[in-house]
């Protein structure tokens, strides 16, 4: 018997992210219900001119996610021979979005955190000069502050927005109302704060079924929300998630 038969977990991961996800649940032998809790789109600021302008400046790109990759590819794309720097990624699929546009990436940290990164620049294993990180509107500060810290320069650019897709609300409600959910699964803490949002404006009660999270930040934002965890794997892969809830259940 596959390890997630007769199992009902819900996928907030956004559209266009959430198919491998799924594919990996329905392979274990459960079912997988999406609702997209949070979206992405082109955020432009006051300064993409002067950053566009002083691309050939950089020593480093750096990329925290597939978003910033894609989204920085959009806006900057066709200056790519001007760009004289070398490229890092966090995480896999970050370097793989990177390897699909051509880009080489040359350093990324051995866990996939920004924790890990600013700890490499504190010991000296990743030192850039002047590092540019293209990024999402609720990204955090951590890398560049602590890039600053050591007396370089890092700059940072919104290249994409968060979002929350409003006709997903109903989705959820009726979802978490009418169904008998095993699991619902949080890859991102804009995707939790999105979640609570719904239920407090529902006046809907958390509902009383197990939670899997990736990543430190995401456990952190659930946990902050009184979320009981049931599933976190210490490596933050969609395929480790689900290797982790088949362990789960399987106990």
């Amino acid at each position: 018997m596959k390890p997630l038969a007769g199992k009902r977990i819900v996928v907030t991961r956004p559209r266009g992210q959430a198919a491998p996800f799924i594919g990996k649940i329905e392979e274990a032998g459960g079912t997988a219900y999406a609702v997209p809790l949070i979206a992405f789109r082109a955020f432009e600021d006051g300064q993409e001119e002067a950053i566009l302008a002083s691309l050939h400046t950089y020593d480093w790109i750096l990329f925290t996610s597939k978003n910033g990759v894609d989204f920085f590819m959009q806006k900057a794309g066709h200056h790519l021979h001007r760009i004289r720097a070398k490229w890092a990624a966090i995480g896999t699929q970050t370097a793989k979005a990177a390897a699909s546009y051509g880009l080489s990436v040359s350093y990324m940290p051995g866990r996939f955190s920004a924790e890990d990164v600013a700890e490499d620049i504190r010991e000296g294993c990743f030192l850039p000069e002047k590092v540019l990180i293209p990024k999402g509107s609720m990204a955090r500060s951590l890398i560049a502050d602590t890039v600053r810290e050591t007396g370089r320069q890092a700059d940072e650019w919104i290249v994409y927005e968060t979002y929350f897709p409003a006709d997903e609300r109903a989705h959820l409600l009726k979802l978490i109302r009418t169904e008998k959910v095993d699991m619902i699964t949080f890859t991102s803490p804009s995707a939790v704060r999105h979640f609570m949002q719904i239920l407090k404006q529902a006046q809907e009660p958390l509902p009383r079924t197990d939670y899997g999270v990736i990543g430190q930040v995401t456990e952190k934002a659930a946990a902050a929300c009184g979320i009981p965890i049931s599933v976190c794997p210490s490596v933050f892969t969609i395929d480790a998630l689900v290797k982790e809830m088949s362990r789960f259940y399987k106990e």
